[in-house]
């Protein structure tokens, strides 16, 4: 059993700072995604209602199921074999990996297009308990197209290091996005939800060109023998990667449509709406997670001596930022329900709540995650995604039947309790590695603050109830600063930074 207890050094909280700094610049052009996001669903809220968002959910989970299924995982593999041809000036290189990977896009754009008609059929049956969303599925499979170039573009961006031009991409693609969708459902309602997803993303695509003539690659001549041997690898190791992808959004669909089957597409999107609002705070942390902690501990992952304590640092930050935030949205979800969205959504409210308590725990089972990954234990990951998956959607099913909406959430809590507990069993039996103590008492702290501000909101009345949220908030946020400052001094940071 190793534990470690690493001082609080300079070394230290320059790897601290690193994580922040990473985690900044990853996370910003997310937030600006999400604040489109959020703007959107109020839009959609407000235009078509709980019954329209439900039933955007139901064809966006229908989307990236068959999405999924198709891309062969290609815009997350072809960025390393990219990178590498890149990073060691390699023109030839380059334009040969570039070449390849952009046949192979074209080929998952099809492939994208046929499983989409081909299964509109059963989608719409499996969905909706009807064929009458036949039609639209079929429209839907345009998507595939111009969503599979979009992201092949932002592969080559991330490949050559074009962060600036990537940045924005994202933001100036979400806006375009968004500014095309709340025009046809302003018009239409609820028949403009079909169109506006196909239109916005048709926009998406036409910014994406823009930004792809920023890069100066070659498209050479490669045979179609070479073009299937030299992508193999490519796609074998993009298959691999998006498994644990495919089983998250086949149980998200799965999900949805026993919902609006067993209830209906007003209980969809108010589980919709609530994930929206969830996934808008806490977002950006996981994405940090996945853009900077990944390849960092990727490339340590076979030093014990600097892996371990990356794993550590990441997790004590990623804990501090997400109590902090989650205590934040437990306190106002009723007056951010109301901004957001509409009052017509407040029965989301309990779902917001008690789900934070899974979301902090989720922070913990990403973190440790990532270590079977960075060790190539892909069989590994893959049963552990494969139980995780299924057990949630087995739990969902079941507290929605007895609970309605806030059984949903208390599914999240139970969830990724047993989540919790079954990682810190692989990482102490199969990598010898536990967190350090100090790790698991700001997760433990984390816990018990928002199992208080869950206890506030059910069990006291609205003026008191108010006004112990807001103290308990204070006291949260204040000690997880104060935690912060032990490991980067934040408040030197932000003295020097209102000084300039």
């Amino acid at each position: 059993m190793v534990i470690l207890v690493y001082p609080l050094m300079s070394e230290t909280q320059s790897s601290y700072r690193s994580i922040m700094k990473a985690t900044s610049l990853f996370g910003g052009v997310q937030v600006f995604n999400i604040a489109v996001s959020l703007i959107r669903g109020k839009a959609v809220a407000l235009l078509i209602g709980s019954e329209g968002m439900g039933l955007n959910g139901l064809f966006l989970s229908g989307i990236n199921l068959i999405k999924q299924l198709t891309s062969l995982g290609l815009e997350s593999s072809a960025v390393r074999d990219m990178s590498v041809a890149f990073g060691e000036n390699d023109p030839k290189e380059l334009a040969t990996t570039y070449t390849v990977f952009r046949r192979w896009i074209w080929f998952t754009a099809f492939l994208g297009v046929i499983a989409s008609i081909l299964f509109a059929p059963l989608l719409s049956s499996f969905a909706f308990g009807t064929r009458e969303y036949t039609s639209a599925f079929m429209w839907l499979s345009i998507v595939f197209i111009f969503g599979a170039l979009t992201g092949g573009i932002y592969t080559i961006l991330r490949a050559t290091r074009k962060v600036k031009y990537l940045a924005q991409a994202n933001i100036y693609g979400a806006v375009s996005g968004l500014l095309v969708t709340l025009p046809i459902l302003y018009v239409w309602g609820v028949d403009g939800v079909m169109p506006s997803i196909v239109v916005a993303s048709l926009a998406t695509y036409l910014i994406s060109l823009y930004f792809r003539k920023k890069v100066n690659i070659e498209v050479i001549n490669v045979t179609l023998r070479e073009t299937f041997q030299l992508g193999k690898p490519m796609v074998v190791m993009g298959v691999n990667m998006s498994l644990g992808s495919l089983m998250g959004v086949g149980s998200t669909f799965a999900l949805n449509a026993f919902i609006t089957n067993q209830g209906s597409l007003s209980d969809l999107g108010l589980y919709s709406a609530g994930m929206s609002i969830m996934g808008g705070y806490v977002g950006m942390v996981f994405t940090a997670i996945g853009t900077d902690y990944f390849p960092r501990l990727s490339g340590a992952i076979n030093d014990e001596k600097n892996w371990k304590p990356i794993v550590n640092q990441q997790s004590e930050l990623v804990l501090m930022i997400l109590n902090i935030v989650l205590v934040i949205l437990v306190a106002s979800a009723p007056i951010l329900i109301r901004i957001l969205l509409s009052a017509e959504f407040l029965e989301t409210q309990n779902f917001i709540i008690l789900s934070s308590i899974g979301v902090l725990l989720k922070g913990y089972v990403w973190v440790t995650g990532f270590v079977m990954l960075s060790k190539g234990d892909n069989k590994l990951f893959f049963l552990t995604e494969l139980f995780a998956n299924s057990f949630l959607l087995v739990l969902n099913i079941f507290l929605y039947k007895v609970y309605g909406i806030d059984g949903l959430g208390i599914a999240m809590i139970v969830g990724y309790v047993c989540f919790s507990i079954l990682m810190y069993f692989i990482m102490l039996k199969k990598y010898n590695f536990r967190l350090d103590t100090s790790t698991y008492f700001l997760l433990l702290t984390g816990i018990v603050s928002l199992v208080l501000m869950i206890l506030v909101h059910f069990y006291l009345s609205e003026s008191i109830q108010i006004f112990s949220l807001i103290f308990l908030s204070l006291v949260v946020i204040t000690f997880q600063l104060y935690q912060l400052d032990k490991r980067i001094q934040i408040f030197d940071i932000l003295s020097k930074f209102f000084k300039k």
